[in-house]
Protein backbone atom coordinates (compact mmCIF):
# COMPACT_ATOMS: atom_id res chain seq x y z
CA UNK A 1 0.00 0.00 0.00
CA UNK A 2 0.99 3.60 -0.87
CA UNK A 3 0.28 6.30 1.67
CA UNK A 4 1.55 9.94 1.65
CA UNK A 5 0.12 13.50 3.02
CA UNK A 6 -0.72 15.75 -0.03
CA UNK A 7 -2.43 19.41 -0.61
CA UNK A 8 -5.81 18.62 -2.60
CA UNK A 9 -7.14 21.15 -4.87
CA UNK A 10 -10.29 21.27 -6.39
CA UNK A 11 -9.98 22.79 -9.54
CA UNK A 12 -12.23 25.80 -8.94
CA UNK A 13 -10.36 28.15 -6.06
CA UNK A 14 -7.26 28.34 -5.14
CA UNK A 15 -7.62 26.93 -1.61
CA UNK A 16 -6.16 23.84 -0.42
CA UNK A 17 -7.09 21.33 1.48
CA UNK A 18 -4.37 18.81 3.89
CA UNK A 19 -5.67 15.02 2.65
CA UNK A 20 -4.34 12.10 2.44
CA UNK A 21 -3.59 9.85 -0.67
CA UNK A 22 -3.74 6.16 0.04
CA UNK A 23 -3.60 3.69 -2.69
CA UNK A 24 -6.11 0.16 -2.49
CA UNK A 25 -5.06 -2.08 -5.18
CA UNK A 26 -6.29 0.21 -8.53
CA UNK A 27 -8.17 2.80 -6.82
CA UNK A 28 -6.86 5.93 -5.18
CA UNK A 29 -8.88 6.93 -2.09
CA UNK A 30 -8.00 10.77 -1.09
CA UNK A 31 -9.06 11.42 2.48
CA UNK A 32 -9.84 15.06 3.99
CA UNK A 33 -7.88 15.61 7.29
CA UNK A 34 -9.67 18.17 8.87
CA UNK A 35 -13.05 17.53 6.94
CA UNK A 36 -15.25 14.93 5.92
CA UNK A 37 -14.52 14.69 1.97
CA UNK A 38 -13.66 11.44 1.05
CA UNK A 39 -13.46 10.28 -2.80
CA UNK A 40 -11.65 7.45 -4.85
CA UNK A 41 -10.82 7.30 -8.62
CA UNK A 42 -9.05 5.00 -10.33
CA UNK A 43 -5.51 4.81 -10.42
CA UNK A 44 -5.08 4.85 -14.19
CA UNK A 45 -7.65 7.60 -14.47
CA UNK A 46 -4.62 10.25 -12.44
CA UNK A 47 -2.16 11.73 -14.02
CA UNK A 48 1.24 12.22 -12.67
CA UNK A 49 3.79 15.38 -13.63
CA UNK A 50 7.52 14.46 -14.51
CA UNK A 51 9.82 14.97 -11.70
CA UNK A 52 11.94 18.13 -11.92
CA UNK A 53 14.76 17.96 -9.18
CA UNK A 54 13.07 18.55 -5.95
CA UNK A 55 9.94 20.29 -6.72
CA UNK A 56 6.57 18.58 -5.25
CA UNK A 57 5.25 16.47 -7.70
CA UNK A 58 1.58 17.00 -9.21
CA UNK A 59 -1.45 14.38 -9.60
CA UNK A 60 -4.00 15.65 -11.71
CA UNK A 61 -7.72 14.03 -11.37
CA UNK A 62 -10.52 13.74 -13.19
CA UNK A 63 -12.49 17.12 -13.26
CA UNK A 64 -9.58 19.58 -12.54
CA UNK A 65 -8.74 18.74 -9.17
CA UNK A 66 -5.00 17.87 -8.61
CA UNK A 67 -2.60 16.53 -5.24
CA UNK A 68 0.22 18.07 -4.66
CA UNK A 69 2.86 15.95 -3.08
CA UNK A 70 6.38 16.52 -1.37
CA UNK A 71 6.66 12.97 -0.90
CA UNK A 72 8.78 12.48 -3.49
CA UNK A 73 9.39 9.20 -3.20
CA UNK A 74 5.85 7.58 -2.25
CA UNK A 75 4.74 9.72 -6.07
CA UNK A 76 7.47 7.80 -7.29
CA UNK A 77 6.88 4.28 -6.62
CA UNK A 78 3.03 5.77 -7.60
CA UNK A 79 4.36 6.07 -10.82
CA UNK A 80 6.53 3.21 -11.19
CA UNK A 81 3.68 1.04 -10.56
CA UNK A 82 1.49 3.15 -12.90
CA UNK A 83 3.77 1.68 -15.29
CA UNK A 84 4.39 5.10 -17.15
CA UNK A 85 6.84 8.07 -18.17
CA UNK A 86 9.83 5.42 -17.94
CA UNK A 87 11.99 7.51 -20.18
CA UNK A 88 11.26 10.86 -17.87
CA UNK A 89 12.03 8.52 -14.69
CA UNK A 90 15.35 7.89 -16.38
CA UNK A 91 16.07 11.64 -17.26
CA UNK A 92 15.44 12.48 -13.32
CA UNK A 93 17.46 10.04 -12.80
CA UNK A 94 20.58 11.18 -14.65
CA UNK A 95 19.59 14.68 -13.44
CA UNK A 96 20.02 13.61 -9.55
CA UNK A 97 23.58 12.36 -10.54
CA UNK A 98 26.44 14.34 -11.47
CA UNK A 99 28.37 11.68 -13.05
CA UNK A 100 25.82 10.16 -15.00
CA UNK A 101 25.11 14.07 -16.70
CA UNK A 102 28.47 14.33 -17.64
CA UNK A 103 28.44 10.62 -19.13
CA UNK A 104 25.18 11.92 -20.96
CA UNK A 105 26.45 14.86 -21.89
CA UNK A 106 30.00 13.45 -23.94
CA UNK A 107 27.25 10.73 -25.18
CA UNK A 108 25.69 13.87 -27.06
CA UNK A 109 28.59 15.20 -28.25
CA UNK A 110 30.00 12.05 -29.22
CA UNK A 111 26.58 11.23 -31.41
CA UNK A 112 26.72 15.01 -32.83
CA UNK A 113 30.25 14.81 -34.15
CA UNK A 114 29.27 11.09 -35.75
CA UNK A 115 25.97 12.06 -37.33
CA UNK A 116 28.37 15.39 -38.68
CA UNK A 117 31.36 13.43 -39.92
CA UNK A 118 29.57 10.23 -41.22
CA UNK A 119 26.01 10.61 -40.74
CA UNK A 120 25.08 13.53 -43.33
CA UNK A 121 27.62 12.69 -45.58
CA UNK A 122 25.67 9.39 -45.80
CA UNK A 123 22.36 10.76 -45.99
CA UNK A 124 23.48 13.68 -48.26
CA UNK A 125 25.11 10.86 -51.12
CA UNK A 126 21.55 8.90 -51.15
CA UNK A 127 19.38 12.02 -51.35
CA UNK A 128 21.81 13.24 -54.11
CA UNK A 129 21.34 10.46 -56.15
CA UNK A 130 17.10 10.42 -55.59
CA UNK A 131 16.90 13.86 -57.34
CA UNK A 132 15.31 13.49 -60.91
CA UNK A 133 17.22 14.69 -64.41
CA UNK A 134 14.65 17.31 -64.61
CA UNK A 135 15.79 18.77 -60.61
CA UNK A 136 19.44 18.13 -62.14
CA UNK A 137 18.72 20.27 -65.09
CA UNK A 138 16.72 23.05 -63.47
CA UNK A 139 19.20 22.97 -61.11
CA UNK A 140 21.90 23.31 -63.42
CA UNK A 141 20.67 26.32 -65.62
CA UNK A 142 20.43 28.17 -63.19
CA UNK A 143 24.11 27.51 -61.98
CA UNK A 144 25.14 28.79 -65.25
CA UNK A 145 23.16 31.57 -65.06
CA UNK A 146 25.19 32.73 -62.57
CA UNK A 147 28.40 31.52 -63.71
CA UNK A 148 27.66 33.21 -66.95
CA UNK A 149 26.69 36.67 -65.35
CA UNK A 150 29.60 36.23 -62.94
CA UNK A 151 32.62 34.77 -64.32
CA UNK A 152 32.22 33.39 -68.02
CA UNK A 153 32.47 34.79 -71.39
CA UNK A 154 32.16 33.69 -74.82
CA UNK A 155 34.82 31.26 -75.87
CA UNK A 156 37.25 32.89 -78.44
CA UNK A 157 39.15 29.70 -79.45
CA UNK A 158 39.56 28.98 -82.43
CA UNK A 159 36.67 26.74 -83.99
CA UNK A 160 39.12 24.41 -85.76
CA UNK A 161 40.75 23.71 -81.58
CA UNK A 162 37.02 23.63 -80.58
CA UNK A 163 35.92 20.87 -82.91
CA UNK A 164 38.79 19.15 -82.28
CA UNK A 165 38.79 18.67 -78.71
CA UNK A 166 35.00 18.23 -78.93
CA UNK A 167 35.57 14.88 -81.07
CA UNK A 168 38.29 13.86 -78.38
CA UNK A 169 36.80 14.72 -75.41
CA UNK A 170 33.59 13.22 -76.70
CA UNK A 171 35.08 10.04 -77.38
CA UNK A 172 36.54 9.48 -73.86
CA UNK A 173 32.99 11.02 -72.33
CA UNK A 174 31.77 7.75 -74.07
CA UNK A 175 33.65 5.50 -72.37
CA UNK A 176 32.79 7.17 -68.78
CA UNK A 177 29.38 8.75 -69.03
CA UNK A 178 27.57 5.54 -69.80
CA UNK A 179 24.79 6.83 -67.55
CA UNK A 180 25.40 10.44 -67.91
CA UNK A 181 24.75 13.13 -70.44
CA UNK A 182 28.08 14.24 -70.36
CA UNK A 183 28.68 17.02 -72.99
CA UNK A 184 31.33 20.04 -72.92
CA UNK A 185 31.10 23.67 -73.85
CA UNK A 186 34.08 26.24 -73.97
CA UNK A 187 34.22 29.76 -71.36
CA UNK A 188 36.62 32.48 -71.41
CA UNK A 189 36.79 33.33 -68.36
CA UNK A 190 39.32 36.56 -67.10
CA UNK A 191 38.40 36.12 -63.44
CA UNK A 192 38.69 32.35 -62.92
CA UNK A 193 41.86 31.40 -65.36
CA UNK A 194 42.75 28.25 -66.13
CA UNK A 195 39.91 25.87 -64.75
CA UNK A 196 36.69 23.49 -65.10
CA UNK A 197 33.38 23.31 -64.23
CA UNK A 198 31.07 20.34 -63.61
CA UNK A 199 27.23 20.89 -63.30
CA UNK A 200 24.83 18.17 -62.17
CA UNK A 201 23.58 17.53 -65.67
CA UNK A 202 26.28 16.59 -67.14
CA UNK A 203 27.63 19.69 -68.70
CA UNK A 204 31.27 20.06 -68.19
CA UNK A 205 33.01 24.19 -68.98
CA UNK A 206 36.47 24.17 -69.81
CA UNK A 207 37.82 27.68 -69.91
CA UNK A 208 39.80 28.90 -72.59
CA UNK A 209 42.58 29.85 -70.40
CA UNK A 210 42.83 26.27 -69.44
CA UNK A 211 43.15 25.10 -72.74
CA UNK A 212 45.98 27.72 -73.34
CA UNK A 213 47.82 26.44 -70.17
CA UNK A 214 47.87 22.77 -71.62
CA UNK A 215 51.01 21.40 -73.26
CA UNK A 216 48.94 18.29 -74.86
CA UNK A 217 45.53 16.88 -74.86
CA UNK A 218 46.49 13.66 -72.69
CA UNK A 219 46.87 16.97 -69.79
CA UNK A 220 42.93 18.15 -70.90
CA UNK A 221 42.09 14.80 -70.60
CA UNK A 222 42.97 14.44 -66.37
CA UNK A 223 41.36 17.51 -66.25
CA UNK A 224 37.83 16.20 -68.02
CA UNK A 225 37.85 12.54 -66.28
CA UNK A 226 38.53 14.76 -62.59
CA UNK A 227 35.11 16.48 -63.67
CA UNK A 228 33.35 13.90 -64.82
CA UNK A 229 33.67 11.94 -61.57
CA UNK A 230 32.22 15.02 -59.70
CA UNK A 231 29.40 14.01 -61.97
CA UNK A 232 29.44 10.62 -61.46
CA UNK A 233 29.36 10.56 -57.89
CA UNK A 234 27.33 14.02 -57.67
CA UNK A 235 29.81 15.55 -55.68
CA UNK A 236 28.19 18.99 -56.45
CA UNK A 237 24.66 18.17 -55.24
CA UNK A 238 26.03 16.18 -52.04
CA UNK A 239 28.80 19.21 -51.23
CA UNK A 240 25.53 21.50 -50.86
CA UNK A 241 22.98 18.86 -49.30
CA UNK A 242 25.60 18.48 -46.71
CA UNK A 243 25.65 22.45 -46.09
CA UNK A 244 22.16 22.77 -46.26
CA UNK A 245 21.15 20.12 -43.79
CA UNK A 246 18.56 18.17 -43.03
CA UNK A 247 15.98 20.32 -44.19
CA UNK A 248 16.80 19.48 -47.69
CA UNK A 249 16.82 15.93 -47.32
CA UNK A 250 13.83 15.88 -46.50
CA UNK A 251 12.91 17.82 -49.45
CA UNK A 252 14.75 15.73 -51.94
CA UNK A 253 13.03 12.51 -50.63
CA UNK A 254 9.55 13.61 -50.24
CA UNK A 255 9.95 15.57 -54.07
CA UNK A 256 9.68 19.50 -53.10
CA UNK A 257 11.03 20.67 -56.15
CA UNK A 258 10.84 24.51 -55.27
CA UNK A 259 13.01 23.65 -52.25
CA UNK A 260 15.39 21.52 -53.96
CA UNK A 261 15.57 23.80 -57.12
CA UNK A 262 15.95 27.11 -54.80
CA UNK A 263 19.23 26.38 -53.63
CA UNK A 264 20.50 26.02 -57.29
CA UNK A 265 22.30 29.09 -56.27
CA UNK A 266 24.44 28.01 -53.38
CA UNK A 267 26.15 25.33 -56.49
CA UNK A 268 28.45 28.13 -58.20
CA UNK A 269 29.50 29.57 -54.58
CA UNK A 270 30.85 26.13 -53.86
CA UNK A 271 32.16 25.27 -57.31
CA UNK A 272 33.46 29.00 -57.83
CA UNK A 273 34.30 29.92 -54.00
CA UNK A 274 34.48 27.19 -51.86
CA UNK A 275 35.32 24.62 -54.21
CA UNK A 276 34.95 20.65 -53.65
CA UNK A 277 36.02 18.86 -50.24
CA UNK A 278 39.40 17.66 -50.19
CA UNK A 279 37.57 14.05 -50.11
CA UNK A 280 35.77 14.69 -53.44
CA UNK A 281 38.97 16.09 -55.19
CA UNK A 282 40.63 13.11 -53.96
CA UNK A 283 37.68 10.76 -55.48
CA UNK A 284 38.00 12.79 -58.68
CA UNK A 285 41.97 12.35 -58.87
CA UNK A 286 41.18 8.42 -58.42
CA UNK A 287 38.74 8.17 -60.98
CA UNK A 288 41.40 9.74 -63.59
CA UNK A 289 44.28 8.14 -62.19
CA UNK A 290 42.46 4.44 -62.81
CA UNK A 291 41.23 5.38 -66.31
CA UNK A 292 44.95 6.45 -67.53
CA UNK A 293 46.02 3.04 -65.80
CA UNK A 294 43.35 0.99 -67.90
CA UNK A 295 44.49 2.99 -70.97
CA UNK A 296 48.22 1.98 -70.07
CA UNK A 297 48.96 5.92 -69.89
CA UNK A 298 51.42 7.08 -67.12
CA UNK A 299 49.88 10.25 -65.35
CA UNK A 300 53.37 12.17 -65.55
CA UNK A 301 50.91 15.03 -67.93
CA UNK A 302 48.10 14.84 -65.36
CA UNK A 303 50.38 15.87 -62.25
CA UNK A 304 52.17 18.55 -64.40
CA UNK A 305 48.98 20.76 -65.73
CA UNK A 306 47.91 20.73 -62.12
CA UNK A 307 51.01 22.25 -60.98
CA UNK A 308 51.37 24.57 -64.15
CA UNK A 309 47.54 26.06 -63.47
CA UNK A 310 47.94 26.10 -59.92
CA UNK A 311 51.07 28.63 -60.33
CA UNK A 312 48.93 30.46 -63.11
CA UNK A 313 46.24 30.78 -60.69
CA UNK A 314 47.98 33.48 -58.28
CA UNK A 315 47.68 35.93 -61.64
CA UNK A 316 43.60 36.10 -61.89
CA UNK A 317 41.68 37.59 -59.51
CA UNK A 318 39.86 34.59 -58.79
CA UNK A 319 42.34 32.77 -57.55
CA UNK A 320 40.51 32.01 -54.52
CA UNK A 321 38.59 28.73 -56.68
CA UNK A 322 40.84 26.29 -55.82
CA UNK A 323 41.32 27.76 -52.34
CA UNK A 324 39.73 24.52 -50.43
CA UNK A 325 41.39 21.97 -53.31
CA UNK A 326 44.11 19.74 -51.12
CA UNK A 327 47.61 21.30 -51.69
CA UNK A 328 48.72 20.86 -54.95
CA UNK A 329 52.28 19.09 -54.12
CA UNK A 330 49.92 16.29 -51.65
CA UNK A 331 47.62 15.75 -54.24
CA UNK A 332 50.72 14.99 -57.15
CA UNK A 333 51.63 13.10 -54.33
CA UNK A 334 48.34 10.48 -53.57
CA UNK A 335 48.13 10.44 -57.53
CA UNK A 336 52.21 8.42 -57.66
CA UNK A 337 51.03 6.49 -54.93
CA UNK A 338 48.06 5.27 -56.69
CA UNK A 339 49.60 5.04 -59.44
CA UNK A 340 52.60 2.74 -58.13
CA UNK A 341 49.96 0.86 -56.05
CA UNK A 342 47.95 -0.01 -59.44
CA UNK A 343 51.34 -1.07 -61.31
CA UNK A 344 52.57 -3.15 -58.65
CA UNK A 345 48.72 -4.29 -58.23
Amino acid sequence: MIRFDANYFDGKTSISRTVIFTLYGKKAEIRGVDTGFVFTVPLVDCEISPAIGNTPRLIRLPGGAMCEAVDLDAVAALEELKGEQKILRLVHFIEGRWKAALVSIAGIIIFAWFFVVFGIPAIAEKAAFAVSADILNEVSNQTLEVLENRFLKPSELDQSRIDKLRRDFEEVLADVCRDEQCRVEFRKSPVVGPNAFALPSGLIIVTDELVEASENERELIGILLHEAAHIKERHGLRGIIQNTGVFIMVSVFVGDVASITSIAASLPTLLAQAGYSREFEREADEYAVRYFHQKGWDTESYREILVRITEKMTRYPGDSLLSSHPITEERVEDILKLEEALAGG
